[in-house]
């Protein structure tokens, strides 16, 4: 684990500050030149280049963490506990059954050290969970309880549903919700957000400010996924009775194709997939289009408003949604200032580097004094 490392810009060295470790990742994305990532996860085939967390490493973050080295540490810790034999199989399967030898014993391995980090003092420390769905593991209590923070993608707006089948049996009733362990659990949950990488935004800014030709695009799998999607063609129809221009390409689009088409629309339809929140939003909204979502399931973080910067309907309300979208589409002047809003909110709150510089702030005090002064 380097202590130092040098400044890009030519300055004098700067320390890596962030600690994260996990199978995903936020920090070391957005923020490569101010984290020390380390992988911990039965899935080789996500690992990136980043290095297994070992036993050394475990002990020097140890080390690191008494002399105050790092100013936040974070973790996303695997969807199955290390000990799991699920873990143990699932790591075969990504490593040794698809012939990469090497990777068997760190995808084996790092889960079983992760836990490991239980029993090390990590302050600050903030543990991210971003998959699509709504419950939180058993096995995942435990850094709910050494975590300042516990930040969620798909948090349901009643904030209790996520011990549903781990917590309790069922969904938690009265008795449950007044338990003192249960109720300092659920004060550490927050919302968060998926985060747009550079290669998104780039594809945005590319395609932003062309001329409209379609009212509404969608493009989106349908098969296999929610039962939200699986409404669209039978939408998508009323639409198009209703004298609206769909767009609905076939197949799979490419990044810049996808924004393109986004930003020649007025509209972008935008349901949910296997989880409410999906880059589809977001996109749509960088790319100069207007979202329009079904109705949140979750707790969002630093939302899109409804009527200021997306559109909302009703999955089960098909004929009032036809109305609004016509609606919307009779005054294009609101369109256009609304698109501008949402594209301006998701690149200030909703990109990856926006997302970790909120993070930073509320749990770090913010930029290091050197990153301030550069910034000046």
């Amino acid at each position: 684990m380097p202590e130092l490392d040098v400044d890009k810009g030519g300055g004098a060295p700067s320390k890596r500050d962030i600690l994260e470790i996990g199978e995903t990742g936020l920090f070391h994305w957005a923020m490569p030149e101010r984290t020390e990532a380390f992988y911990a996860s039965y899935r080789a085939d996500l690992r990136q280049g980043r290095p297994y967390l070992g036993l050394r490493d475990v002990l020097a973050i140890r080390r690191a963490m008494r002399s105050n080295r790092y100013r936040l540490v974070v973790v996303h810790p695997p969807f199955y506990s290390g000990w799991q034999p699920r873990s143990f199989l699932a790591a075969l399967k990504f490593s040794l059954f698809r012939g990469n030898i090497r990777e068997t014993w760190g995808a084996l391995t790092s889960p079983l050290f992760f836990e490991l980090l239980r029993f090390v003092a990590l302050k600050p420390l903030i543990a991210i969970e971003r998959s699509d769905s709504f419950g939180i593991p058993a096995h995942h209590f435990a850094w709910i309880d050494k975590a300042d923070a516990y930040y969620k993608r798909e948090l349901p707006v009643d904030h209790w549903q996520v011990f549903y089948g781990s917590g309790h049996r069922r969904l938690p009733g009265a008795s449950f919700r007044r338990k003192p362990r249960w109720l300092k659990r659920l004060a550490k949950l927050k919302p968060i957000g998926l985060g747009l990488n550079r290669q998104q935004t780039q594809a945005a800014d590319r395609a932003f400010g062309a001329d409209k030709t379609a009212d509404v695009f969608f493009a989106g799998g349908i098969d296999g996924n929610s039962h939200v999607r699986s409404r669209m063609p039978a939408l998508i129809a009323a639409l198009r009775a209703a004298g609206v221009t769909v767009d609905v390409p076939e197949g799979r689009l490419p990044l810049d194709a996808f924004m393109a088409r986004c930003a020649k629309a007025w509209i972008t339809l935008s349901p949910e997939g296997l989880g409410w929140d999906c880059y589809r939003h977001m996109e749509a909204a960088i790319a100069g289009s207007v979202p329009l979502v079904n109705a949140p399931t979750i707790d969002r973080y630093r939302p899109l408003e409804v009527d200021r910067h997306c559109l909302v309907y009703y999955p089960d309300e098909e004929a009032r949604a036809v109305e609004s979208v016509v609606a919307a589409l009779a005054d294009k002047p609101r369109l256009r200032d609304m698109a501008h809003a949402a594209r301006a909110h998701a690149l200030s709150n909703l990109t990856e580097r926006a997302i970790t510089e909120a993070l930073l702030a509320e749990w770090a005090g913010g930029p290091p004094d050197e990153l301030k002064k550069k910034e000046q």
